[in-house]
């Protein structure tokens, strides 16, 4: 419902209150909370969003961007128009080692910036992170990405895709931008990757790009002119999972076992419910009506009740992704980055 919560920062008093009485009580009350967090945006981080992360003041307004007291706030819109979450992004003067983004736990992953996919643009770009994605809009370039960062494109969002021209895939410089980005061209085998150049660095991404190294509009449509599907051989998904890593006591699978947690990592692509101690959900392995899969934080594993699926955080992803083991310990390396940062 991106629509009438924006329309109410833009236009009149009379009416926005119109465009307000005919809006439902819950989704007028998610807009009244973001209204809110946006009218309470700090000039020091209206300065950084501008500043530092190269998003137009017009662009922090259309979105909605704001300030619970402690972080950022990103509000995400579902599907169905209604306040799925809210991202929240560390505050930069926070020099603790508290994640940069934050969601709550329990949430799925989440396409943000549906109301572009709706309008079917001619073109449209897929890229990693929500400030990137609104560091392209500032630059005038449709752009989506999921909440749940490189590792997660969710297969039913596909399909929504259908009547755009052209597709652009523009992911981070790195290992698990580029996996990232072949996962989500099987899924749209007609989009384009988009590679940025070298001297963004390993890692470096869209704002890199803008901010860091001052490019352009007409630099990024360059880019876009040589952006290219993916190789007929990269959209083969060879079966290459193993049941199990078979030395699931390696030194750094243990070690990034430890540094990500399960429920976090699963919850990106499961909606997940507290139980007790440990979370449940519908099983994304088979067919299930009634929730049976249970996310155990202590053990650090998940186990389901209806098929029987098993494992901890490797082989979850190995499962529900199809990947190889050096393949998930680059997902898993970039979760356990993403936790330290």
């Amino acid at each position: 419902m991106p629509a009438p919560a924006t329309f109410a920062v833009f236009c009149s008093t009379s009416e926005a209150r119109y465009a307000r009485d005919m809006i439902p009580e819950p989704t007028r009350v998610a807009i009244e909370l973001a209204l809110s967090y946006h009218k309470a945006l700090p000039e020091r981080i209206l300065d950084y969003l501008i500043n530092e992360r190269g998003i137009s003041h017009r662009e922090i307004e259309f979105s909605l961007l704001g300030w619970n007291g402690r972080r950022i706030t990103i509000p995400v819109w579902g599907r169905d128009g209604k306040l799925a979450f809210f991202k929240l992004a560390k505050d930069p003067g926070d020099t603790s080692d508290s994640p940069k983004m934050l969601t709550a736990v329990g949430t799925s992953a989440e396409l943000y910036a549906w109301d572009r996919v709706r309008l079917k643009p001619s073109e449209l770009i897929i890229c990693e992170g929500e400030f990137d994605r609104l560091v392209l809009e500032t630059h005038g370039f449709p752009a989506v990405t999921s909440t749940a960062g490189a590792a997660v494109f969710r297969p039913d969002w596909a399909p929504e895709f259908q009547g755009i021209r052209e597709i652009y895939i523009c992911y981070d410089r790195d290992e698990a931008g580029r996996l990232g980005a072949l996962r989500v061209a099987r899924l749209l085998p007609h989009a384009k990757l988009v590679q940025l150049p070298e001297e963004v660095g390993n890692g470096g991404d869209v704002t890199d790009f803008f901010v860091r190294l001052h490019h352009t509009r007409e630099d990024f449509l360059e880019l876009l002119k040589t952006a290219q599907p993916a190789q007929a051989a990269d959209l083969v998904v060879p079966d290459r999972r193993p049941a199990e890593p078979k030395d699931v006591g390696d030194s750094e699978a243990a070690r990034l076992k430890a540094l990500v947690t399960i429920e976090h990592v699963i919850g990106q692509s499961v909606p997940l419910r507290p139980s007790g101690e440990n979370f449940t959900g519908r099983c994304p392995f088979h067919e299930d009506h009634a929730p049976s899969f249970v996310v155990f934080p202590k053990t650090r594993s998940f186990y389901c009740f209806g098929c029987q699926a098993r494992g901890d955080v490797l082989t979850y992803l190995m499962r529900r992704d199809n990947l190889s083991f050096p393949e998930v310990l680059d997902v898993v390396r970039r979760f356990a980055a993403e936790a330290q940062t």
